[in-house]
């Protein structure tokens, strides 16, 4: 009986050996694919750098820096680089309110009036719930031309919500979404009204200091530390230095710093229930129904959205100088995350193409751009103005369009967004070399231009040109 077991184990062992040497060339080619979409991006996006992490399960795929943090002095961006991450932040407020819930000094329902009576609703209520998925109809400051103005001014966060306090709301509360920094600005209030302490300071109390976080906080407005990354934004087909930005603005709607590697520790310990309770994480990730039936896919500082089949829990980040974007799957226990040091090419489309790669999923097809097709002066200089877009899930997304240099740039408001080149692609239609896939057309009534629709990674965005 031993010796014939033992046999039987001989015969295994070579098709287990096989069978570890098919897993390492799977893993190989998979390695080898993220780091060819990667490169990709680097020079096609283009960015001065991505820190990359994906994770499956207990398995480390890619957990690496690709290119410079810093051009200027030729270091190279690693895992432990600390970026500037957005509107990543908006899942540690939404956090933080969520601990303030569970120790019953705020609850959901509570108006805002309770917490932060200085803003002025207008005779409206509005709630903290409101506040977390976007749904309050408070205009976001991000949106105000005169919020531009002031970008290098430390301002307390009152007068950051004040440059939009006497605006009229977008909707009457609860009625509909519009993403909003207005209202996360104002959950950081709350949370410093709630406990006695700065947003920065409660956060570390709470998360980063029992999280292990050490390259996790606040980010300072100027810095000489070498483990940040600078800030580019691409001018002339160049990078330069972003557009300064006092840290003071975006506060708790976008001012954290985070290296891949914290953020990661992070991810994971926030969905496997270490850092709020069930239901407190249940909330988060639960996109709500408007009164109109409609769905959104908004939670509490966090977005759902399928990947082929698979459910993922995403957001991104943009603000001047960096840009990012992480994506769990819960069903795969996969973690995606890619931070960048420029505001000129958003990592979204790279993270769910390393997402479907390891998942087996096909990947997003990223075209070449057509050639450019001479536009009259005369016919292009009647397509500057503002137009309001409109995204499937009720979100605006306004575009800025003037000449510059004899040809058209566009930006999107919002802070982070930096010019982009227009290519004409014929009729109306234009192209950008940073995305292949991008379309922007003019749309034309007669002679009158009165709107622009907006393709890109499968989405179309349409609306009005404002007057």
């Amino acid at each position: 009986m031993r010796r014939s077991l033992q046999a039987l184990l001989l015969l295994l062992a070579p098709l287990a050996a096989g069978a570890q040497t098919q897993a390492s060339a799977d893993r190989s080619v998979l390695v080898a694919r993220i780091d060819s979409l990667v490169a990709s991006h680097l020079t096609a996006g283009p960015a001065p750098s991505v820190a990359l992490a994906v994770v499956r399960g207990r398995d480390t795929i890619v957990f690496r820096g690709y290119g410079l943090a810093h051009r200027e002095s030729r270091r190279a961006a690693g895992p432990t680089t600390i970026y500037e991450i957005g509107s990543l932040t908006k899942q540690y407020t939404a956090a933080a309110i969520m601990r303030l819930v569970e120790q019953g000094t705020v609850t959901l329902d509570d108006d805002l009036s309770r917490h932060v009576p200085s803003f002025p609703l207008q005779g409206k209520r509005v709630t903290i719930r409101q506040l977390l998925n976007h749904t309050s109809g408070i205009h976001s400051y991000t949106n105000s031309p005169t919020w531009r103005t002031r970008w290098a001014d430390d301002l307390p966060p009152d007068s950051i919500v004040g440059v939009v306090a006497r605006d009229t709301f977008d909707f009457a509360p609860g009625t509909d979404y519009r993403y909003n920094n207005t209202g996360y600005v104002l959950l950081g209030m709350v949370i410093e009204r709630a406990s006695g302490t700065s947003y920065a300071d409660f956060l570390e109390r709470e998360f980063f200091r029992p999280l292990g976080l050490r390259q996790t906080g606040y980010c300072p407005s100027r810095t000489t530390d070498t483990s940040f990354a600078a800030g580019y934004s691409r001018k002339d087909g160049a990078f330069v230095p972003a557009e300064y930005l006092s840290m003071t603005h975006p506060h708790a709607a976008g001012a954290l710093c985070a290296s891949v590697r914290d953020y990661l520790m992070w991810q994971r310990a926030l969905h496997g229930g270490r850092v709020v309770s069930p239901a407190s994480y249940a909330a988060m990730t639960t996109p709500d129904t408007l009164p109109s039936g409609r769905r959104h896919n908004y939670g509490f500082g966090l977005s759902v959205t399928p990947i082929g089949s698979h459910r993922a829990i995403v957001h991104s980040g943009g603000i001047n100088g960096f840009a990012t974007m992480q994506a769990y799957l819960p069903a795969e226990s996969l973690s995606v995350i890619a931070f960048t040091n420029t505001d000129a090419a958003s990592p979204g489309p790279l993270t769910l193409n390393i997402a479907r790669a390891v998942l087996g999923l096909p990947l997003m097809a990223t075209p070449t751009l057509p050639p450019v097709v001479a536009l009259p002066a005369a016919e292009r200089d009647r397509l500057p103005g503002s137009y309001d877009l409109i995204q499937p899930n009720g979100k605006p997304f306004t575009i800025r369009v003037w000449v510059k240099n004899d040809a058209l740039v566009a930006q999107a408001e919002g802070p982070g967004q930096g010019e982009i080149p227009l290519r004409h692609l014929g009729n109306l239609v234009f192209g950008a070399a940073f995305d292949p896939s991008l379309r922007f057309t003019f749309l034309r009534d007669g002679d009158r231009v009165t709107g622009a629709r907006l393709v890109q990674g499968g989405a179309t965005l349409e609306g009005k040109r404002r007057e």
